[in-house]
């Protein structure tokens, strides 16, 4: 394991950690307010389970059509809410994706099985994408690899910030 991995894999297991013990449910006002702010054709957006901050209340009454993330072996494919039409990602959309960490520069931290680092790698142009994590996970800088991929801004319980 190379300096980098091992230093992923402890932040991981630090924040998940740490995470135990959070409230999980202040997230729904500042994600609404990114959507009215960047006004996407459609949100692209994790289903929150375990400790991650939570999305279940923004999806349920999200203003504009909602797409969310179905995971295979290697990778995701995207289905609309309420039915189960798979779509692609396009521009024009939002997408919200969820991070243990991430730094002032973009560089987020996931649980390290790669679906969202593979699926920015393949972003078509015109689509905006922040990540989702607890303000206290936001951090000066983060150890990062060539495969990994700045995102445009970050929500968290209490602020929104551009990033690029």
């Amino acid at each position: 394991m190379n300096e980098i991995v091992a230093a992923k894999q402890g932040l991981r297991q630090e924040i998940l950690a740490k995470r135990k013990l959070k409230n999980t449910n202040n997230f729904t006002q500042n994600l609404d307010k990114v959507v009215e702010e960047l006004k996407p054709t459609r949100v692209a957006i994790y289903v929150s389970f375990g400790t991650e901050p939570s999305t279940v209340d923004f999806i349920e009454h999200c203003r504009v059509p909602v797409i969310t993330p179905i995971t295979h072996e290697d990778h995701l494919s995207w289905e609309l809410l309420g039915s189960k039409d798979v779509t692609e990602l396009c521009s024009g959309d939002l997408l919200l994706i969820p991070a243990l960490t991430i730094d002032q520069k973009g560089n987020r931290l996931g649980r390290g099985k790669g679906y969202f680092d593979r699926e920015l790698q393949a972003l078509p142009e015109g689509i905006k994408v922040y990540a989702v994590c607890y303000e206290s996970e936001f951090l000066e800088e983060l150890p990062t690899e060539a495969h990994d991929r700045p995102v445009d801004g970050l929500i968290t319980e209490v602020a929104i910030r551009n990033l690029n």
